[in-house]
């Protein structure tokens, strides 16, 4: 019975460090299918390899009581860099509730999120929003253009803020020599009327 457990557990390693190796892809079109023989043959290589392995560390382990103590509690080690055991093991049921009902307002918030999420999936999923990664590029397109067309105003509006300038200047300049012509003017015809 031992055995039998032993194998299976074997058999459930090998598969799993065989989806690790082979991901999603079969395994079998890279390499060729091999005879019952050359399986168990091989099989056995491994077997004595990870045997010799084994003893190579129980040696290199022996009279270590220290290593020989962490190498018995890398399970125990596992469990405590697993985030949901910590976090079950750090927080009491207590600060559990405590931490929920501090988070209630966003936790409403973000339950309301969802549920208008989950009314409006109807829309999110309709074919104009799906569409959208199509029209991408013209939309980049669309917005080069409109940022140019934006650098052009503001050109224009500089430009049409310095003609304004200028002919406020001009305004102005002649509105001072329409003045200086008037006193000019006035005084000869003061003069004038003087010597009548």
């Amino acid at each position: 019975m031992a055995d039998s457990t032993a194998i299976d557990y074997l058999e459930n390693r090998i598969s799993s460090l065989e989806s690790l190796v082979f991901g999603s892809s079969e395994k079998d079109a890279d390499y060729p299918k091999c005879t019952g023989n050359f399986i168990i043959t091989l099989c056995l290589q491994c077997l004595e390899s990870l045997l010799e392995i084994q003893n190579k560390i129980g040696a290199s382990l022996s009279g270590k009581k220290k290593a020989a103590a962490l190498y018995e509690k890398l399970p125990e080690l596992r469990n405590y860099l697993d985030h949901a055991y910590t976090d079950e093991m750090m927080l009491s049921e207590d600060a559990r509730i405590e931490t929920i009902l501090a988070e209630q307002e966003f936790l409403e918030k973000q339950a309301a999120l969802w549920q208008k999420l989950s009314e409006n999936q109807d829309h999110i999923n309709s074919e104009h929003i799906q569409a959208v990664p199509k029209f991408a590029d013209r939309l980049q397109t669309l917005s080069q253009i409109q940022i140019e067309q934006q650098d052009e105003v503001a050109q224009i509006t500089d430009e049409t803020r310095k003609l304004l300038s200028a002919y406020n200047d001009v305004v102005t300049l002649l509105s001072k020599q329409f003045v200086l012509w008037d006193e000019t003017l006035t005084e000869l015809e003061i003069q004038a009327q003087a010597k009548k």
